[in-house]
């Protein structure tokens, strides 16, 4: 069960975005609605998460709308790590021919991913309650911050 109601990005970006950027924010958004454990304390609030040039901020909405609770996640905190999260998707990209460093590569990817939800539940300890809502946030916050669509193994790990 879910701790959340929804998530939401600004309108203004929203609208902006290309029709597969929206569907991929929506493919994100369901994964943590459904499988997010986020800290009680957020039960029932929608989140409205906005990402701005050095920051992005997570807002927790009631029903009426009013901020209730704000987390700010410095992009300084996820930058070297999703840097380097987009150079082994690149090269996955690149190199989808070669099974053998395919595989090597896409392990790489889960061990970037992890690092970046382990620094984000440093950063932000009482949001969620275990990695893998960390990881889905983290995909989140790379999905609004990149267009993601534009890379086939963005999303995906190698199928075994």
């Amino acid at each position: 069960m879910t701790t959340i109601r929804d998530i939401r990005v600004p309108e203004d970006l929203w609208e902006r975005a290309s029709f597969l950027r929206r569907a991929e924010w929506r493919a994100t958004i369901e994964d943590l609605l459904h499988d997010a454990r986020l800290s009680p304390k957020y039960a029932g609030y929608y989140l409205l998460v906005t990402p701005k040039e050095e920051t992005t901020s997570i807002e927790f909405l009631d029903e009426e709308g009013e901020v209730r609770a704000s987390v700010v996640v410095s992009h300084s905190v996820t930058e070297v790590v999703l840097r380097e999260y987009l150079q082994i998707i690149k090269k996955m990209d690149l190199e989808a021919h070669e099974t053998g460093r395919l595989e090597a590569l896409d392990m790489g990817k889960k061990v970037v991913h992890d690092a970046a939800a382990r620094e984000l539940r440093r950063t932000l300890p009482d949001l969620a309650e275990d990695h893998a809502t960390y990881r889905k946030l983290f995909t989140l916050l790379v999905a609004l911050q990149v267009d993601t669509t534009k890379l086939v193994h963005a999303r995906s790990h190698a199928m075994r």
